[in-house]
């Protein structure tokens, strides 16, 4: 399919060139860049579907639509207008409940247990710490002296707040990961808490510390200066699609 598509692709730009060469279309490579890879996007689209993945595929083509639309006046939508189509997420959320057989996990927890409280509760309660799935919900770490572990966090909709001022960090090297298609994180971290930050928003905002937004952009890679010689250490990774992530000092 791979080959399908290349094959297909430059077929496509070998046509317009030619065209371009005969005197048939008199436009400026710019031009024909701007009116032509909607095109080219629309047919990529297509065979994203025809191997069987319908929500990338789908995606492709409704964006490669609009664009088309664009061109013929139908519609104004332009490239960077993609962020409007973040509802789509919702609608393809929608339909894996309604024709998936794997469950959909909704998720809702205010606070996880503290460091005494853990131990009266049983392996498989805590063992929560650990989100995997298509899932939606809110999770929250902020009741004093609650015990930081390795955590892998997952939720297609999800809502995050992480305060590590109130925890029991241990002395050694904590992973501690969230991920999503769209989400909103807060974390809090402690001044004297080393700390190693890689965070990759597609849209949206990243605000780290006291630096200013422009130095930040949507890629985050933010190290301590003695986080390798630290035994008390946090390292941080940060994965969205759409959404926000506020990390402040306390």
């Amino acid at each position: 399919m791979n080959q399908v598509a290349a094959a297909v692709l430059l077929s496509a730009i070998g046509v317009i060139l030619l065209l371009v060469n005969l005197g048939v279309i008199s436009l400026e490579i710019k031009e024909l860049f701007v009116v032509t890879y909607p095109f080219l996007l629309i047919m990529y689209g297509i065979v994203v579907l025809l191997q069987k993945r319908f929500g990338w595929g789908s995606f492709i083509v409704l964006f490669s639509s609009l664009l088309i639309m664009d061109r013929f006046g139908l519609v104004v939508f332009q490239f960077l207008d993609v962020w409007k189509l973040w509802p789509v997420l919702l609608i393809y959320l929608g339909a894996a409940i309604l024709f998936n057989s794997r469950k959909i996990k909704v998720i809702y927890r205010t606070d996880f247990p503290s460091a005494k409280e853990k131990e009266n509760i049983p392996a498989t309660e805590t063992s929560l710490k650990k989100i995997r799935g298509v899932s939606m919900g809110k999770v929250t770490f902020k009741k004093q002296n609650w015990a930081v572990e390795p955590m892998d966090l997952y939720n297609m909709v999800g809502e995050y707040f992480i305060d590590f001022s109130k925890g029991f960090i241990p002395d050694r090297e904590t992973p501690i990961r969230v991920r999503g298609w769209i989400g909103e994180v807060k974390m809090l971290i402690p001044e004297d808490v080393p700390v190693n930050i890689n965070a990759v928003i597609g849209i949206g905002e990243v605000k780290l510390f006291d630096y200013a937004q422009e130095q930040i952009k949507h890629v985050v890679a933010y190290k301590s200066d003695d986080y390798d010689q630290a035994v008390r250490k946090l390292n941080i990774t940060i994965e969205l699609k759409i959404g926000s992530v506020r990390i402040d000092r306390v």
